[in-house]
């Protein structure tokens, strides 16, 4: 493994949380069976997950995957950011670095749509140590100094720390030891100002790391002793891994051969203990030159053998990882297809409840209206029978006001006739007697008959008066009638 100090700081630059204690871990498990609330218990995961990757990798990836796939079924953005985050990191920590950067930029992803800058900036970090570790200087460098913006916003004082170390290794890198060490100090002074010894193990491999390059054994030497202290009081054994294996190289390339022989050898026991087969293959490459530069060639060969059989398991293991991680990627994929075709589904479900909904709504307006018509209808149809029935009333009425005054206008003419005929015969008589009479008073020869004369035209004017007087009768009788 060519750079360890990358290997080492990977974690603490994920989170601002003290590294795991196994206490922490117990009270964690005991907690998780009573979490009901889903994103609660996604957050308990996440957290045991973040916990175990120091102390057992394989657990950390089982709590990191059974997260996601809750955060998934669930929708917890959030969640599921974080359990890819660390799923990003576990895959780094196997050397796995397509699978890790990918993992990230899912996560980045998410961290972004949901708007959290935090989140976003530890994912930064993470890519610019895994493209620092690939030699892709530039692109850490970018990724880095985006984090470390976002981190000086936010106000996020230890994030800047673990920004200005990992920005610290890409100078280092350039051979820009100045820069380097001026970053290494000011993250240092903000770790002390913070009183977080967890992230002060981390600074002294930085610092002891370019002094290396330096060729300043001497400090470098006292720089790592002082982050293997560190990493012991924050129970960071793969600090403490990482800090022996650059003490016993130094030791070697400064031919202080009992020193270098210890600490590859307590490299060698911790890695085994931790099932950290990368640095043990790391500790037995540089155990064999120790040999080899003792003269005792078979003890030399006998260690090349032990790093090739250990090399052989680890493409193994890697490659059944590979596997299982691109056949795991495959079924995310599946899933995330799956989902988009059931979210279009349930889009489509909206839509049709949406559009039956309406129709419903619309019905009942209709109804609602069909009813109020049909009551105006029905009234309707009722003032017109009541009219119907007063137009029939009326109509019996005017039949019988009409046969009534058929009746009276009948009784009428025949009064009429009956005027007429009286008048014609009774009123005749008189009226005749009269005008003779006159005509008799006018001739000569019958003047000494005047009197006569008169006395008959006085009964004919009583008899027609009293004529007359019936008539006026029957008249006025019929008036009253």
């Amino acid at each position: 493994m060519k750079n360890f100090f990358s290997t080492a700081i990977f974690i603490f630059l994920t989170s601002t949380i003290v590294f795991a204690q196994q206490h922490r871990i117990d009270s964690l498990l005991k907690v998780l069976p009573t979490i009901e609330d889903e994103k609660q218990r996604i957050d308990l995961l996440n957290a045991l997950a973040f916990q175990y990757t120091i102390l057992s990798p394989n657990d950390a990836e089982k709590f990191a995957n059974d997260a996601a796939v809750k955060a998934r079924g669930t929708s917890y953005k959030k969640g599921l950011a974080e359990s890819l985050k660390i799923l990003g990191i576990l895959h780094y920590v196997r050397n796995e670095y397509s699978v890790a950067v990918e993992y990230c930029y899912q996560s980045l992803k998410l961290y972004e749509e949901i708007s959290d800058p935090s989140g976003k900036a530890k994912v930064l970090n993470n890519l610019a140590l895994i493209f620092s570790k690939q030699n892709q200087f530039d692109k850490a460098r970018e990724f880095s100094e985006q984090s470390l913006k976002l981190k000086r916003t936010i106000g996020d004082s230890l994030g800047v720390s673990n920004s200005l170390l990992l920005l610290s290794e890409y100078y280092r890198n350039a051979k820009n030891f100045a820069k380097a060490l001026e970053l290494c100090k000011e993250s240092l002074s903000r770790l002390q100002q913070l009183k977080y010894e967890g992230g002060l193990s981390h600074v002294y491999l930085a610092m002891g790391e370019v002094y290396s390059d330096q060729d300043n054994y001497t400090l470098a030497s006292s720089y790592y002793k002082d982050a293997i202290r560190y990493a012991k009081i924050s129970s960071d054994n793969m600090q403490v891994i990482a800090a022996n294996n650059k003490l016993g190289q130094l030791f070697l390339n400064s031919q202080q051969f009992d020193s270098a022989y210890y600490y590859l050898r307590a490299t060698i026991a911790l890695a085994k203990k931790r099932n950290n087969r990368a640095q043990e293959m790391e500790a037995l490459k540089f155990l064999s030159i120790y040999f080899e530069k003792q003269g005792n060639l078979d003890s030399a060969l006998y260690f090349t053998r032990q790093v090739s059989d250990l090399e052989r398991v680890i493409f193994e293991n890697e490659r059944r990882e590979q596997i299982a991680t691109i056949q795991m990627l495959y079924d995310y994929q599946q899933k995330e297809q799956e989902l988009g075709f059931q979210r279009k589904i349930v889009k489509r479900q909206y839509i049709a409840i949406g559009g039956v909904s309406l129709i419903l709504i619309l019905a009942v307006m209709l109804g609602f209206k069909f009813y109020a018509l049909n009551k105006t209808n029905h009234q309707a149809k009722e003032a017109l029978m009541k009219l119907n029935i007063e137009i029939n009333r009326m109509n019996e009425n005017l039949e019988m006001k009409v046969q009534e005054r058929t009746e009276e206008i009948a009784q009428q003419n025949q009064k009429l006739i009956e005027y007429a005929f009286f008048t014609a015969h009774e009123v005749r008589g008189p009226l005749a007697r009269i005008l003779g009479l006159v005509e008799l008073a006018r001739i000569k020869e019958l003047m000494d008959d005047r009197e006569e004369i008169l006395e008959r035209l006085q009964e004919a004017a009583q008899e027609l008066d009293e004529i007359i007087r019936i008539i006026n009768r029957k008249l006025e009788g019929s008036r009253n009638k």
